[in-house]
């Protein structure tokens, strides 16, 4: 995953941050997940974390490798 991954959501999304219910629990995931390698799972092109398949991951967050 790439860097400031809050910050890059809140670009790629904007507002969507504040309309999902738990707010701090997918920013406190986009921090444990920041940086590092994670495997992802892609569901109709869509990439989800492998282990939290709940919250979608926009293609400005994670670098393939």
């Amino acid at each position: 995953m790439r860097d400031n991954l809050e910050k890059r959501y809140r670009a790629a999304l904007p507002g969507e941050l504040e309309a999902v219910e738990n707010t701090n629990h997918v920013i406190g995931f986009l921090k444990s997940i920041e940086g590092k390698e994670v495997d992802l799972i892609f569901t109709g092109g869509d990439a989800f974390e492998k282990n939290d398949n709940n919250i979608w991951l926009p293609d400005e967050l994670w670098d393939e490798i």
